[in-house]
């Protein structure tokens, strides 16, 4: 699961930059945080290390118990023109 989106990445235009959950850790009390990688394209995800890691962080919801979702959907916030991948 990833998002792709055109990013502006220091002045290089990444048509399809794809940003990654990498960890994801947390609970129901103190919510949800991640380790978010962003990389040039899908391709580079499979062999090359991200360009950029950064934290996401997501709140406990008793409607959706699944972690991952819950950030992703954090992600789309950040990322309005993000589509999934």
């Amino acid at each position: 699961m990833a998002i792709v989106t055109p990013l502006n990445y220091r002045g290089i235009d990444l048509p399809a930059a794809y940003i990654r959950v990498n960890r994801v850790f947390g609970g129901k009390r103190e919510g949800w945080n991640s380790v978010v990688g962003i990389y040039a394209n899908q391709a580079a995800a499979a062999d090359q290390a991200p360009l950029e890691e950064f934290n996401q962080a997501a709140a406990y919801s008793p409607d959706n118990l699944n972690a991952i979702d819950l950030v992703y959907l954090a992600l789309k916030v950040t990322y309005p023109a993000a589509t999934d991948c």
